[in-house]
């Protein structure tokens, strides 16, 4: 299979958040970016902060399609485990490095050889 990916597409969108939703023939991935937060009154006029999205790109697939995505989503995230370790999900503590996680040190230049 050979993919075209079209100029204005080459770059990719940046998203930090997503939402979904789905009808009887179809799933809707919003992919969303965070914009800064906004100060709004609140119920009892105080100001309360809000945390705007804004939509970057709009997918829609069928069942069937969602169900390889997620397929797909699962054999790279098993992979990408392997080789970089364990992901930490959103809102957890991140683990203090372990020794394959930390890259050797560089050897200092030997300044007794030839250039």
């Amino acid at each position: 299979m050979e993919v075209i990916v079209p100029e204005a597409l080459s770059a990719g969108v940046y998203a930090n958040g997503f939402g979904t939703w789905f009808s009887q023939t179809d799933f809707t991935v919003d992919y969303m970016v965070n914009l800064p937060p906004q100060a709004t009154p609140g119920q009892d006029e105080r100001p309360v902060l809000v945390q705007p999205m804004q939509v970057v790109a709009r997918v829609k697939f069928s069942p069937a399609l969602m169900f390889r995505l997620i397929q797909n989503l699962n054999s790279a995230m098993t992979s990408y485990e392997a080789q970089f370790g364990q992901i930490v999900p959103l809102g957890d503590p991140i683990p203090p490095p372990t020794d394959a996680m930390i890259p050797p040190p560089t050897q200092p230049p030997n300044d007794d050889l030839p250039s």
